[in-house]
């Protein structure tokens, strides 16, 4: 197959070069083409960066924060109050950020920025977080960093 590009972005394809024959389609790349026949889910969008959704289990609650699922529970031994217990984190409540938020993980090394990022938007204490963290599952560090980036990418609506 060979495709002749001009500077109008017009691609011409030979679609029967194989066969000896000189048929050819032409493509214009600045026109959206319609393929009758297929369904909205054959259709690539390329205005929309699959890490800009959220997970396919994760909750949007009503006050606007995503409820996370985790696939793997980690358990901590907490002391509070001269007691120790077990906690079990099944799940994490992610709220939005705030500009405080953004100072606070800027403020710490790039290392730390991550489990900063977690801990702001769940609200969990930055000790607690930083050994739920480390604990972590890595597919549930990356599925809680698609709910951050989530949130970034995806503000509320405004205007008419």
């Amino acid at each position: 197959m060979t495709a002749a590009l001009s500077k109008t972005s017009t691609v011409v394809i030979d679609l029967d070069e194989d066969a000896g024959r000189t048929a050819e389609t032409v493509v214009d790349l600045d026109r959206p083409v319609a393929i009758e026949g297929k369904a909205d889910a054959d259709v690539i969008d390329e205005d929309v960066n699959p890490l800009d959704r959220l997970p396919e289990d994760a909750v949007r609650n009503s006050d606007g924060s995503v409820t996370l699922p985790l696939r793997y529970s980690v358990t901590l031994r907490t002391k509070k109050d001269d007691k120790i217990k077990e906690r079990v984190f099944a799940e994490l409540i992610f709220h939005r950020l705030n500009g405080g938020d953004q100072r606070a993980i800027g403020a710490v090394s790039d290392e730390h920025q991550i489990a900063v990022s977690f801990a702001r938007s769940t609200r969990h204490n930055q000790a607690i977080m930083n050994a739920l963290y480390d604990k972590m599952d890595l597919s549930d560090i990356a599925r809680a960093g698609r709910v951050i980036n989530f949130f970034v990418s995806n503000g509320p609506k405004t205007g008419g």
